[in-house]
């Protein structure tokens, strides 16, 4: 904003030059206070401020009745003390800023106004009064040697302290208030002084004054708006996780309801089979009642969301036959033999994802059998649900574990596999759609850690569990 005077002293030294260096200094002082108000402004509209308001609508107002006669003394060297002393007109400019930052502040409510328009308004209604001023006493500088001056230049100062004193109280940062007072007083024992010397031009001196207010002013500004944006964004950045932790929740929430519906419906078709006697008494109708009992406690577990089991040793028959017969009861037919195998897993969460394979199967398979097997494969079993219908459509195998993610014809939500691939990802296992299944249809692959049996181990366990589940061997061969 010095600029000026070096321009324009390096071509002309003379007192002329620095009277105009002087002048294009306090234009540019009055252009900086108005971006300031600019940046204010901005500064409303992201946190509808109203001090920030008022700081911009004073902003706008002493630029607005200080510029044009700034302007003025550019063209006409005479009247130039209008940019840089003291007037009657001064006091009223100080009496608006007053009012400006003390009427209707109390409740800090949101701005009603543009503060700008605001500050172009009052500071034409100065400006018109400062010029009323000029055409009545082209000279109307304050002077030391008139009492009435005096007064009028001890109520500037008074009012001066106020308005510094109510930026000082004002809901401003600490530091901003500081800034901003520090510019008012610098500004106004910069023009006092020019006023106490009765200067014929301008000062340099009055004029370092008049650009370290205006600096003081936009570098706060500037200040203000980047504390304003950073947290601005720190609220944004918080409404966004807070966001997305409801949309985990309520995607939690389907999930579990889609499980419980679907354990539900083998529930249901269980119950119903016993109680309308349709199943004889006999080695079924116990696996009935058995399967009618552990799909009941998951569903219970599943309810009560106490968080997720550790990982234990299971065997995967214990966790795949209630789900057949389940299946059975809906009048979908599994072929299924018990192979002894053992794994590392949570048993509602492996019941929980080959439910949802089955369910899937039993939906889409129109009617054909679905098997299940499991093998060793090296450090891990896998578990094998395949069924004979349509398989994946084409396009889909890309995003078949996504949220949302089912093909045209289908009449599900895209929640079952999601949730499936996810819980054997906990797991420490895998799911994954091969492609390369036999007999057409789909085949999806379970994977999990083999819970490292001996061979001899393997051996008994298995025998043992052929003979406690015969009945569970009579039911798969009869569903097949």
């Amino acid at each position: 904003m010095l600029h000026p005077y070096g321009v324009l002293l390096l071509e002309d030294p003379s007192t002329q030059s620095v009277a105009a260096a002087g002048h294009l200094s306090m234009v540019l002082a009055d252009l900086v206070l108005l971006g300031s108000a600019l940046a204010l402004s901005f500064d409303v509209s992201i946190e509808q401020s109203l001090v920030k308001a008022r700081l911009a609508t004073a902003a706008t107002l002493v630029a607005v009745q200080d510029l044009p006669l700034v302007m003025m003394s550019l063209g006409d060297p005479a009247s130039g003390g209008h940019s840089y002393r003291l007037t009657a007109g001064h006091l009223v400019t100080v009496l608006v800023l007053y009012g400006v930052f003390s009427v209707g502040t109390r409740d800090q409510h949101a701005p009603r106004f543009n503060p700008m328009l605001g500050g172009l308004l009052l500071g034409l209604g100065v400006l018109a009064v400062r010029l009323g001023q000029i055409l009545t006493d082209p000279a109307p500088f304050l002077t030391v040697g008139q009492w009435q001056d005096v007064l009028v230049l001890a109520a500037i100062a008074g009012v001066t302290v106020l308005v510094t004193v109510r930026l000082l109280r004002s809901p401003l940062p600490h530091w901003a208030a500081q800034r901003i007072a520090c510019g008012v007083f610098v500004i106004f024992a910069a023009r006092a002084w020019a006023t106490l010397v009765e200067a014929s031009s301008p000062p340099p001196v009055v004029m370092v004054g008049v650009v370290l207010c205006s600096s003081l002013v936009a570098t706060t500004a500037i200040g203000l708006l980047g504390a304003s944006l950073r947290e601005h964004s720190s609220r944004e950045a918080s409404l966004v996780l807070r966001a997305a932790e409801a949309e985990a929740t309520v995607q939690h929430d389907r999930e579990v309801v889609h499980e419980m519906r679907a354990a539900t419906a083998g529930i249901v078709a269980g119950v119903h089979l016993l109680a309308s006697d349709q199943v004889p008494p006999g080695p079924r109708r116990l696996a009935l009642k058995h399967m009618v009992d552990a799909e009941a406690a998951r569903l219970g577990r599943t309810c009560t969301d106490d968080g997720p089991d550790q990982l234990a040793e299971l065997a995967v028959d214990d966790v795949v036959e209630p789900l057949v017969i389940a299946q059975e009861a809906l009048g979908h037919r599994v072929h299924w033999h018990p192979d002894g195998h053992r794994v590392l897993a949570r048993p509602d969460a492996l019941a929980e994802v080959l439910n949802v394979l089955l369910t899937n199967a039993h939906r889409h398979a129109h009617g054909h059998a679905t098997t299940v097997v499991s093998q060793v494969t090296g450090d891990c079993v896998e578990i094998r649900v395949s069924d004979r219908g349509p398989g994946i459509e084409p396009g889909l195998e890309d995003r078949l574990f996504q949220w949302g993610a089912r093909g045209s014809g289908s009449t599900g939500q895209g929640i079952g596999l999601q949730r499936a691939h996810r819980l054997m990802l906990e797991l420490g296992g895998s799911l994954h759609h091969d492609p390369s299944g036999r007999g057409g249809g789909a085949t999806f692959v379970v994977t999990l850690r083999n819970a490292g049996l001996d061979v001899d181990a393997g051996a008994a366990l298995l025998m043992s569990s052929s003979e406690s589940r015969e009945p569970s061997v009579t039911t798969a061969a009869a569903a097949s």
